[in-house]
């Protein structure tokens, strides 16, 4: 099942404006008027080409951006994951933590809270 996006909108619902389609019969002589309208509508469809294409882009770009930082991102997981690696013994398990008695050695950090 696709998303919402991927619905046909009403845009692409064809009409009687779409199709072209009058209630009237044509008459004689109206060829100038119908030159007149669909230049109008050729000049619209050219700037909402532009304006496509000016999106398009502007998403291309963002997207190459966003697989640039998935890269860094997944580069950095594994120096991590190959950090904790070093941190390993010999034997190959993991460092035990400090017993408690170590605990009293570190300094904690305190914030003042005023209310």
């Amino acid at each position: 099942m696709g998303d919402v996006t991927e619905l046909k909108g009403l845009g692409n619902i064809r009409t009687a404006l779409s199709t072209r389609l009058h209630s009237k019969p044509a008459q004689k002589g109206t060829a100038h008027r119908d030159l007149y309208i669909l230049g109008n509508e050729k000049k619209r469809l050219e700037k909402e080409v532009v304006r496509l294409e000016r999106q398009q882009k502007r998403v291309q770009e963002h997207l190459a951006e966003v697989c640039q930082t998935i890269k860094e991102l997944e580069k950095e997981a594994q120096r991590e994951e190959s950090s904790q690696g070093a941190l390993t013994d010999v034997a190959g398990g993991k460092k035990e933590p400090a017993p408690p008695s170590q605990y009293s050695q570190r300094r904690w950090k305190r914030m003042p809270l005023d209310y």
